[in-house]
């Protein structure tokens, strides 16, 4: 009779370390995803493969964050805030609101 029980128990007792296994990262989101619309960095595509200088001093955007190769950054958003990834030559690669 004891058997039983202690299959019972020890089924239990795995369904409940089942439940506390860690979340799978990859379903984790890294923040807000890539916005090209509120800065209008959409209207900046030709940009792309160019120096980060020739980018026009005016836009929709309040600020520019030129983010280089290895930089660290910080993890805050802000919609008005143009972020252009260039490469080591300072050419631009992507174009992203944040």
């Amino acid at each position: 009779m004891r058997a039983p029980r202690l299959l019972l128990c020890l089924a239990l007792l795995c369904l409940d370390l089942a439940s506390c296994a860690p979340p799978d990262i990859r379903a984790v989101s890294d923040g807000p995803a890539p916005d090209t619309a509120s800065c209008g960095a959409a209207g900046l595509a030709a940009y792309k493969g160019q120096p980060v200088a020739t980018l026009p001093v005016k836009g929709a955007w309040h600020s520019l964050r030129v983010i280089q190769p290895g930089m660290m950054i910080t993890m805050d958003y802000s919609a008005t805030r143009l972020n252009a990834r260039v490469d080591g030559a300072g050419r631009i690669l992507t174009l992203t609101c944040g």
